[in-house]
């Protein structure tokens, strides 16, 4: 039974490698957890603890997460022996040694012109909406009642969950993800506190200069963000009910790209 767990657990991390391969990956931080939960909510894949070590985020609660899982992965996993190793995470250490080589080097893939220009002829091709690079909206991943600030995660649809923030191409690939903030915390705010809100206003991503990615109305208007036009009680004109509608059809290609990622499990 063990070895069948092990092979599942690496079927799981190689289809995650292969996701990867179109994910510039600023950060994956897993919910609150404290030192003291009981052994059941320590069984957590090996892959977090890895993407843990990976978080930039300044957010004082992102703070302590990032404390406790160096806690976790430099006082006890290093620690562990062989057989509790494989007992917790479902895989040996060597395993998951060779997943890290893996997928370190996954991490820090950067866009190029070509591939900005095949995204942009994408959309351009199946939606006819110029220049767009992506398209960006948030989803709840359910978890646990965490023990740390456990109201922050109870979001509006009524459950405890994390939020995580994509960014899709035309083929919902993705391109750019975000994910642990509580699940209280709004789409714009997720947004602002993001690596991706700081390459495009510290002009880090120059070479995507009048590129734009596509966003509901939950997110600001920016100037490389565009959203649907807002009607605010005098209706909206046979244009911008145009624009709505083709902006709306080009963007569900991230709803869809959840849906898939979703299905997996």
């Amino acid at each position: 039974m063990n070895d069948i767990n092990e092979i599942q657990t690496i079927i799981i991390l190689i289809i995650i490698i292969i996701l990867i391969k179109h994910i510039e990956l600023e950060e994956l931080l897993i919910a609150s957890y404290s030192i003291e939960q009981e052994e059941e909510d320590f069984n957590i894949l090996p892959l977090n603890l890895l993407y843990s070590q990976h978080n930039k985020e300044i957010n004082e609660l992102k703070k302590l997460n990032k404390l406790i899982s160096n806690y976790w992965f430099n006082e006890i996993c290093l620690n562990m022996q062989a057989f509790e190793f494989k007992r917790h995470f479902r895989l040996t250490r060597s395993t998951f040694e060779w997943l890290c080589c893996e997928i370190i080097p996954l991490l820090r893939r950067n866009s190029n012109e070509p591939e900005v220009n095949r995204i942009t002829n994408g959309f351009k091709i199946t939606r006819n909406f110029p220049n767009v690079i992506g398209a960006i909206n948030g989803s709840h991943i359910p978890i646990k009642a965490p023990h740390l600030f456990p109201v922050d995660y109870f979001n509006r649809k009524g459950f405890y969950s994390i939020v995580l923030q994509a960014v899709v191409d035309h083929k919902k690939k993705f391109l750019d993800i975000c994910v642990g903030w509580p699940g209280s915390m709004h789409d714009s705010r997720i947004l602002i506190n993001s690596n991706l809100y700081n390459k495009f206003n510290n002009q880090v991503t120059t070479h995507l200069n009048n590129k734009y990615i596509l966003g509901d109305g939950g997110y600001p208007n920016l100037s490389w963000l565009i959203v649907p036009y807002k009607d605010i009680g005098r209706g909206l004109t046979q244009e911008q009910t145009y624009f709505n509608r083709k902006h709306s059809q080009t963007r569900i290609k991230v709803e869809q790209a959840f849906g898939l990622l979703k299905g997996r499990w």
